[in-house]
């Protein structure tokens, strides 16, 4: 699996642009086309799938938080007990 971290913005960029340059200059309009909306289709579902992980990840994190603060709620009813 890629790693973001491995890699600086910076690299990113230029290997986009390398990439788009090996691939472009040898390619039709149409094909160009046809090539930039699927990068395009491909960025969106990689966001979406981000945005569902991170979502799911902070549910997570609020059940975990809510089941916390019911133990502490409990431990002090027993103490006033």
């Amino acid at each position: 699996m890629l790693s973001s971290s491995c890699i600086n913005s910076n690299s990113f960029i230029i290997i986009a642009v390398l990439i788009t340059l090996a691939i472009a200059d040898n390619a039709s309009e149409d094909d160009n086309n046809v090539l930039g909306n699927l990068f395009t289709a491909l960025g969106s579902l990689f966001l979406t799938k981000a945005a569902q992980i991170a979502s799911k990840e902070k549910q997570d994190d609020i059940k975990q938080q809510i089941n916390d603060m019911e133990q502490q709620l409990q431990s002090l009813k027993s103490k006033l007990r």
